[in-house]
């Protein structure tokens, strides 16, 4: 099934099993049979990272609310940081991806990631690459041409990309993170990423069904997989999104505090949603501070002051998680 937005029984069926967290998603795609309690010892949760550069406050946002869902799920996770796929699919040196990389296994744990209860990982892991090689047989080129990202030609135009085929790579490792959980006995996925990552949902289920109906040539693998998909944090500048390939699109955790200041604090119209959007999801504020900060954004034009000193604040947070980053290099 195709991921919708949440209508409001949705909404509140999610709520329920994801308290506080459910905030952070807006979009369902079989999700809430996975969350059932009744199914919760079979359940695993699969989210990942690209390290091709520092988190940008998308990329926060989701870090937080991955460590958010695990307090509140108590459910086995697996955090893949995607260095072997960024290498086949974006125009990033080698070296820096490792760096990013050990950074982020180390920063993840630094914001309260339970390390024991997760398989925190790379792609430069022997069990999923088998994975990848056993899966590739029930997958054909049309299936990755029809079910791809949907910025592609955004990152294609800004001469971002590696190869065709190592998109397909890419891809072909990521769904081998999500059928993972199958491997080890979990009858249940719940696959949590940005919207713009929903393909690889829609190919894993097509190699989990391909594969049942394989007889002799399966996998042996049984069971479902559901998805919940974040807030997108729209991009400053008026850019769709937040993306660490498109500098002028965000801000970023190797930033320093004049650079975020001259981003944050900037007054074109263009920048003022996803600044209010990244107080949202990537500060980690209350609930109390987060409606100050909409009242702020909604009144601002009669009365300025009130946003620009909600704008500071952030400048202040953020720049405490950039320290974080910082701190977690090697």
């Amino acid at each position: 099934m195709p991921a919708i937005s949440m209508d409001q029984h949705t909404a509140e069926a999610v709520a329920g099993h994801l308290g506080p967290a459910a905030i952070r998603f807006t979009h369902n795609d079989g999700a809430v049979p996975v969350l059932d309690p009744d199914v919760r010892d079979s359940m695993a949760i699969v989210t990942g990272f690209g390290p091709t550069n520092a988190p940008t406050a998308g990329t926060l946002s989701v870090m937080l609310g991955a460590v958010e869902l695990q307090r509140q799920l108590h459910a086995p996770m697996t955090v893949i940081i995607s260095d072997l796929g960024a290498w086949n699919s974006r125009n990033v040196a080698w070296s820096t991806l490792v760096q990013v990389r050990d950074q982020m296994f180390a920063f993840l744990i630094a914001l309260g990631l339970d390390r024991d209860a997760t398989d925190l990982r790379s792609h430069l892991d022997h069990a999923n690459l088998v994975r990848a090689g056993r899966i590739a047989r029930y997958l054909s080129r049309a299936d990755f041409q029809e079910h791809r990202e949907s910025l592609l030609e955004l990152y294609a135009d800004h001469g971002l990309l590696g190869s065709e085929i190592g998109v397909v790579t890419d891809s072909l490792y990521t769904v081998a993170d999500v059928l993972g959980p199958f491997d080890h006995g979990a009858k249940h996925v719940l696959m949590v990423s940005g919207m713009e990552e929903a393909y690889f949902t829609d190919l894993a289920r097509l190699v989990l069904e391909r594969q049942a109906n394989a007889r002799e040539l399966g996998l042996g693998w049984t069971g479902n997989i559901g998805a919940l998909y974040f807030r997108v944090l729209e991009g400053l500048a008026g850019y769709p999104k937040m993306s660490k390939s498109i500098p002028a699109s965000s801000i970023h955790l190797n930033m320093s505090p004049h650079e975020v200041a001259e981003r944050v604090m900037r007054d074109d119209q263009t920048s003022q949603p996803a600044v209010l959007s990244a107080i949202e999801l990537a500060s980690g504020w209350d609930a109390t501070s987060a409606a100050a900060a909409r009242e702020a954004f909604a009144h601002r034009e009669a009365q300025p002051g009130p946003w620009h000193e909600i704008r500071a604040e952030f400048c202040a947070t953020f720049n405490r998680y950039a320290t974080l980053w910082k701190q977690s290099a090697s």
